[in-house]
Parts: structure tokens; sequence; C-alpha cells
């Protein structure tokens, strides 16, 4: 059979939907795919984003025959001790981390992480904050400081008023996109905004909890030209990392990287070592305090985990 290029728009259990010629055709995996030693450390072998090779049966259905080569990776360890990582999505433009100012509240140590896989994956990221008619100036105030000299383009907007989102679809267009969030921070109400017509289904935050509900189930890419692609994900709620060795962190903290060179050890961790400037320049107010304890955070769950891989 011939073979044909397609794009993976859909993962679920062990089928995928292909979108090929503007035809979405449900596929399963070569068995051989699964065995391959490149993809051994991913819980996924295959995900949305991916370009594949397959041919179509009689009855419609489909064979992926191979992945071709990803650009990125977009991706997170699962949860629990030396888990495989989870591959969210690949050959990304650009990640659109949501957050809101309010039901849920703002958490921007989450924001952090993704942040930080997208910089590893030198994928550009936005930071867009919705619900801004639910803002007050102190929270604007303090996410402006948060991210002052962190090189993070963040957009406020509001789903019910549609403020800022004009600017949004201006740096979606002839992208490929992953929107990324908690859940109920206005993900899907964003999109049904910018895209009439794709009518996702949306949730109100839960009055117990105070989170968000799932109203996405499964990574899925809606293809809205041919050059456009926005992907959408499932509320997620816990993110983590790997790959990114401790002493090595604060390379991806931008506001660091002015006054490395000033640290007496290199490499220095910004913990415990003596004469750190980075440490220096918190206690001076030229580095935010809590993106610092952000940083130590992540720091001391990254350390935790090659404790744990390697003893």
């Amino acid at each position: 059979m011939k073979s044909t290029i397609g794009i993976v728009v859909k993962v679920y259990g062990l089928y995928s939907t292909v979108l090929s010629n503007n035809q979405k055709i449900n596929c399963v995996l070569r068995g051989k795919i699964r065995q391959n030693k490149d993809l051994v450390r991913y819980s996924n072998p295959i995900a949305v984003g991916d370009y594949v090779k397959f041919e179509i049966n009689a009855d419609g259905t489909g064979v992926i025959n191979s992945i071709l080569e990803r650009n990125n990776i977009f991706s997170r360890k699962e949860k629990g001790k030396n888990k495989k990582e989870d591959i969210i999505a690949t050959n990304l433009d650009l990640i659109i981390i949501i957050q809101s100012f309010r039901k849920p509240k703002l958490n921007l140590r989450f924001v952090d992480r993704l942040l930080l896989r997208g910089d590893k994956e030198n994928i550009p990221v936005i930071l867009c904050v919705n619900k801004l008619d639910l803002s007050t100036n102190d929270i604007i105030e303090y996410i402006n400081n948060y991210y002052l000299d962190a090189q993070i383009d963040v957009l406020m907007t509001s789903a019910i008023t549609g403020e800022g989102l004009d600017r949004l679809s201006e740096v979606t267009s002839h992208k490929t996109s992953l929107f990324v969030g908690n859940s109920g921070v206005g993900k899907t109400s964003i999109l049904n905004f910018l895209f009439p017509g794709i009518n996702l289904r949306t949730s109100d935050v839960s009055e117990s909890t105070k989170k968000g509900r799932h109203t996405t189930a499964n990574v899925e890419m809606i293809k809205l030209s041919e050059n456009t692609g926005i992907i959408d994900t499932p509320g997620v709620r816990e993110f983590g990392l790997m790959d990114i060795q401790p002493h090595m962190l604060g390379q991806y903290f931008n506001e660091f990287k002015n006054y490395l060179d000033g640290c007496e050890f290199r490499p220095c961790t910004h913990y415990h070592e003596p004469n750190c400037e980075v440490k220096r320049q918190v206690e001076l107010g030229n580095i935010f305090k809590d993106r610092y304890i952000s940083y130590l955070n992540i720091f001391h769950s990254l350390k935790k985990y090659y404790e744990s891989k390697y003893n």
C-alpha cells in the first residue's frame, strides 16, 4: 500500500486521529513503533502534533508506519518515582499558558514550571492571564513585578468582555499553538470567543474546591486553517519536570543571567553557597523575592527527583 503523510490531531488510548488532505482517519500504531528504543522513555510513543507516515486500509482505517522527526517535544514527568515522560504535544510554534486573576486563583509557581519546559525546548511562551474583569490593580502590579526581567510576554484578557483577545488572536495566527492551564481558568471560553463555531464545552469552577472542572477530555488539535492550529488540553493541576540538572536550573531564570558571573562558585545553585550574587540581588530587591522562592521550590523538586532516580 502507498504511504501518506498526515498530522496527528487526537490521541485516545491505542488509537490516533490523523488529518491528511482535509480528511480525518482513525489509525493504530504499527507494533514496531512501540518497541522503538528512542521512544521507550515516553509513556506515549505518539502525540498530537506528530507528522506520520501511514497507510489506509480498505475499510477506511489506517496504520501508522513511522513518526517523522520532531522539531520539539512538550512533555512532563508522570507522577510517582522514576516514571516516564508524558508527551503533551509536539512540533509547536508557541505555548500559551492560561491563568486567571480569580476563580481559580493565580498560580505563578505553576506557570514557572511550564515556562521552564518551553525554554528547555526553545519554544516561545506567552502567559495569558484571563478574567481581567475580576482583576485588581494590586494583582496586576504583582504580576508585572514578578516577571519584570524574566523575558516573558504577558497578556491580560477577558473572555467575558473580549479585552485583550484581539492581540491573542494575532499572535496565534499562522502558528501551531498549545493552550495549557489549570481547570477553570477560562481556556475553553477564550477559544470559543476567538473562534466562533467550534463550540467547545465549558463548565464553572467548583464551589466546594474552588478549582476548575475538566471540560476537555483529550489533547486535541483544532485546525483553523492550513497554517493555524490550536491544541486544546485537559486542565493540568500538576506539572513535573525532568532532564534539567538542579545546578543548571538558574540558567533558565532570565533575571539571574546578569548576575551569574558574580557568584563565587560555578556552577552555583544559588541556594547554600556563600558569596552568591543572585541571593545578594534578591536581598537588594533587584530580583523579585517570590520568583526566587519559586526557583528554590523547583530546585528542591529536581534535586529530590534525581536523588530518587539514582539511589
